[in-house]
C-alpha cells in the first residue's frame, strides 16, 4: 500500500502523455510524477520546522519524467512508524519513490535517526535520492534536484487543508 499513491499519480500521467498530452504533472497528495518541458519548481512544507515553505526543489525538463514522493510521521492521515516531518524520494519510478519515501519516514523519530535512514534508504536500487527534514536537522543524499529559496511565501496558502494539516510538498 505504500507505493499506491504513486503509481497512480505515474499512471496517470502516463496516460495523458500517451494520447498526447505535452506536459503531464500529477500531485496524488504529496506524491508527484512529472514530464514537462519547462522548469517545475516543488514547494517544501513541514509542520513545525522553522524553515517550512521556504524550501523548494527546482526540477528541470532534462531531469524529467521523474517522481518526487512525500512521506511523513507527523502530517497527514496515514499510519506512520516514525516522527519524521518529511521526507521526500526522488526516482523515475513513482511507486519506488512513494514506497521509498514512506521507509524514510518509518525509519526516523529524532534527528539522529536521519544519517541511518539516508544510508539504508539510498541503498535502494532504482532510487535517485532522499531528502528528511527532521526538526531542523535536513539529510539529503544521492541525485537530487536543485534545491533553491521558495518564492512564493503565500503557496502554502494554496495548499487544501485536512483536518489542521496542509500537504507536505505541492506545486
Amino acid at each position: 500500500m505504500a507505493a499506491v499513491a504513486g503509481a497512480l499519480a505515474e499512471a496517470s500521467a502516463r496516460y495523458a502523455l500517451d494520447r498526447g498530452a505535452d506536459e503531464a504533472i500529477v500531485d496524488n497528495g504529496g506524491d508527484i510524477f512529472m514530464h514537462s518541458g519547462r522548469p517545475v519548481t516543488v514547494g517544501l512544507f513541514t509542520k513545525g520546522c522553522s524553515f517550512s515553505g521556504r524550501l523548494a526543489f527546482l526540477v528541470r525538463p532534462e531531469e524529467m519524467p521523474l517522481a518526487l514522493c512525500a512521506s511523513s510521521g507527523v502530517m497527514g492521515h496515514s499510519l506512520s512508524l516514525g516522527k519524521c516531518d518529511l521526507a521526500v524520494a526522488v526516482s523515475p519510478n513513482a511507486a519506488l519513490a512513494d514506497a521509498a519515501a514512506t521507509l524514510a519516514a518509518n525509519l526516523v523519530s529524532a534527528s539522529a535517526d536521519v544519517e541511518p535512514a539516508l544510508e539504508r534508504v539510498q541503498a535502494i536500487q532504482g532510487l535517485s535520492g532522499v531528502l528528511i527534514i527532521m526538526g531542523d536537522t535536513v539529510g539529503m543524499s544521492g541525485n537530487l534536484p536543485e534545491l533553491v529559496k521558495h518564492a512564493d511565501v503565500d503557496a502554502q496558502k494554496q495548499i487544501p487543508a485536512h483536518k489542521g494539516w496542509r500537504g507536505m510538498i505541492s506545486l
